[in-house]
């Protein structure tokens, strides 16, 4: 529980930054977490739609990329660096009102970067893998400095 806890801590202070991750992933919501891996859910509303009426890839991007980043969080990392690398498979669609649940697992941390990989599915149906590079040399050195909300 106290993994979790921390990756929700993680979660709400991307949050309240008030980018793009609140706009598009506001609704996310994490489910569970254990060191090295999470899972969280989205239903798919409206603003996540293409033209065609499904999911955007863009959407899948992002959660491949903030997905990576909270499995990142799950190793007791409170910032978790930036993106070098993200590679998304698009396998099948998913529509409005359909729950993503996203598996995401971080691979490795090391002292420069950290590898992870997310599985976005609809039920048993894969939607989308992804895997996600991020450079954490400075987010090592923020996690000594940094506190977030509810910390001493």
């Amino acid at each position: 529980m106290a993994t979790l806890n921390h990756v929700k801590r993680v979660w709400t202070n991307f949050l309240n930054q008030g980018g793009y991750d609140a706009h598009a992933l506001s609704g996310l919501k994490l489910v569970s977490a254990s060191k090295g891996s999470c899972l969280a859910e989205l239903e798919v509303s409206k603003q996540h739609l293409n033209r065609l009426g499904g999911c955007h890839g863009g959407l899948l991007s992002t959660i491949v990329d903030v997905g990576g980043s909270l499995a990142i969080a799950s190793k007791d990392m409170h910032a978790t660096g930036v993106s070098t690398d993200l590679n998304v498979s698009f396998v099948s669609g998913a529509k409005l009102g359909d729950t993503l649940s996203i598996n995401s697992r971080c691979d490795r941390v090391g002292g420069s970067l950290a590898y992870t990989t997310v599985e976005i599915l609809v039920g048993d149906k894969v939607v989308a893998l992804g895997r996600h590079t991020k450079f954490v040399r400075l987010a090592h050195i923020a996690n000594k400095e940094m506190k977030l909300d509810g910390e001493a």
